[in-house]
């Protein structure tokens, strides 16, 4: 979920309280004026005036750079209803500022351009207006600046390119730099709190639970303790997204009902998007179809309204697509395959790569061809056709498919086999995540275990390894923490963020790697069948030995035991 852009403004002035006179704000300073446009936001006539005052003041003094914040203020005033004027506004913004050694302009205005750029799907635009922003805010060695453009390069790889490994790096790479600061004080609360909801929001994302609900955590108390409610009640929605994708679906409704009833105050439209997407997708699991449907609608209303829609909430036009297809209300049915289909067409033509965010069960020749199927159906009413050369078409692609298939998958077994063979021995669990150290977390992140709790079960667990515990059949956590004097939930943190894996995980790899070992040196032990071979391994059955197995070498044992033997 994106959260509401925040301005890079917005933070650089104090309130000025009280109500003022429209006669009284030629007599007013800068601040003060800029202050006043902030307090009357509900005023769109009034921050107008303010805005013209701003302007005509600047220009009556000759001041480049006040003219340029002038500007700003107009293209907030459009940001919403009219994003090209707005854009227009903000050119105005850099050409008064480009010379100036303002610490926040243009770039402030590159970055707004590049957020504007995106809600209109004109992706090259975005990326451009990113790049000159950081490259400004480099050539003015501004890094305040620089780490507001790298928050927002994120977003954009994150909610609008799906590139969310390489967003969490530049989160990670941001929070390194905020966690440096007063991050309670006034200046650097906000961007502090936006990169601990971003962090929860990629875990989320990737399907990382207990880590998004530890950033959920931290960040809903920093909001608590700094009064930001805005971002507090972000969290709050957060954490009842990340309580659906565990399955706590009533938690999830309430947490985000909770947070609808802050967030549709303050006017986020986006926030207000993702509380009727999750609201809907809770009552889609509680087997509420009506109330989900109804709440999907509200999804779409509000894409309707503002032509801006992230692909996380695109499910739940699918639901919709299924839900009149089984009602046989083709009109509904077609309504919304073709929403589908202008939402992923639309962004597609922003990005080469942007069929990496639609991982859904109807790609688009699928929708175009259901499209037209369906008005066929509605016009005509001949349906016999239309299966009978669906079945037939369906039947040549299956068998194209797996054809194609078969083949594919022997070269990569055969290659899965040999790599495996051709190794001396398997690496070990440390040297499999010391390569692709993207699945661990970082030294620097704080996992709640004191460090020499976390080394002493490090060295426990390097002791495990080398006298093989991990094939006592009944090993579980509780008796394994029980044996390292420490507790399950100290030993279950240490092993997700050091060896990158779950409990369950790291034994059954310790496992297969060792019986990979001994089927490559023992022959005797190939002619075992699977369920004796699954005990040698450590394993309760053969069929929880096989899903192990194949999860770690991409091979079934069977397979791999028939080639040792034909070696």
């Amino acid at each position: 979920m994106k959260n509401f852009y925040l301005f890079s403004l917005l933070f650089l002035f104090q309130s000025f309280f009280g109500q003022v006179d429209e006669k009284d704000l030629k007599n007013m300073n800068y601040r003060e004026l800029n202050s006043l446009y902030f307090d009357v936001e509900d005023n769109r006539t009034m921050q107008l005036k303010i805005a013209q005052e701003y302007v005509k003041k600047a220009r009556k003094e000759n001041s480049q750079i006040n003219i340029a914040r002038g500007y700003y203020l107009y293209s907030l005033l459009d940001r919403l209803k009219n994003k090209e004027k707005s854009i227009s506004y903000l050119d105005s913004v850099i050409k008064y500022s480009y010379n100036s050694n303002d610490k926040y302009y243009p770039i402030a205005a590159y970055n707004e351009k590049a957020y504007l750029y995106t809600q209109l799907s004109n992706y090259e635009a975005t990326i451009d207006n990113f790049l000159k922003a950081e490259k400004y805010a480099k050539k003015k060695n501004n890094l305040d600046a620089y780490y507001e453009v790298r928050y927002q390069i994120a977003v954009f790889k994150s909610e609008d390119l799906g590139e969310i490994e390489e967003a969490l790096e530049l989160y990670l790479e941001c929070k390194n730099y905020y966690q440096k600061k007063d991050t309670k004080g006034e200046y650097y609360e906000r961007p502090y709190q936006r990169i601990l909801f971003a962090i929860a929001d990629v875990y989320k994302t990737k399907n990382k639970l207990d880590s998004a609900s530890y950033y959920n955590k931290m960040g809903y108390k920093e909001a608590n303790t700094t009064g930001n409610q805005k971002m507090k009640y972000l969290f709050v929605l957060n954490e009842g997204a990340t309580h659906l994708l565990k399955g706590h679906y009533k938690v999830a409704l309430d947490s985000v009902n909770k947070a609808y009833n802050v967030i549709k105050k303050n006017d986020d439209i986006i926030g207000e998007l993702a509380c009727y997407y999750y609201i809907g997708k809770c009552y889609e699991e509680l087997k509420k179809e009506d109330l989900a449907v109804d709440y999907y609608k509200k999804v779409d209303s509000l894409y309707s309204l503002n032509n801006y829609i992230t692909p996380e909430f695109i499910g739940g036009y699918h639901f919709l697509v299924s839900y009149y297809k089984e009602k046989d209300d083709k009109t509904n049915q077609l309504l919304y395959l073709n929403t589908i289909l202008k939402i992923e067409n639309t962004l597609q033509k922003g990005y080469k790569k942007w069929n990496k965010l639609l991982k859904d069960k109807y790609d688009i020749p699928h929708k175009v061809e259901d499209k037209e199927n369906i008005i066929s159906e509605l016009k005509s009413g001949k349906k016999i056709n239309y299966l009978i050369m669906l079945i037939l078409l369906l039947t040549v692609v299956v068998t194209l498919f797996f054809g194609i298939r078969q083949s594919r998958l022997k070269k990569t077994y055969k290659e899965r086999f040999e790599n495996l063979v051709n190794e001396n021995t398997l690496k070990t669990i440390d040297e499999e995540i010391d390569a692709n150290k993207s699945s661990v977390l970082p030294n620097n992140i704080d996992i709640g275990v004191a460090d020499d709790i976390v080394e002493m079960i490090l060295k426990a667990l390097k002791s495990f390894e080398k006298t093989k515990g991990y094939l006592i059949a009944t090993i579980n956590i509780q008796n394994l923490a029980q044996e390292f004097n420490t507790n399950s939930k100290y030993l279950s943190v240490v092993i997700n963020a050091k060896k990158g894996k779950s409990f369950t995980q790291y034994i059954n790899d310790l496992r297969i790697e060792n019986i990979i070992n001994e089927l490559k040196v023992n022959k005797n032990l190939r002619k075992y069948t699977m369920s004796a071979i699954a005990e040698e391994a450590g394993f309760n059955t053969a069929e929880s030995f096989s899903k192990a197995f194949s999860k770690k070498t991409g091979l079934k044992p069977s397979y791999f035991v028939k080639e040792l033997n034909e070696l």
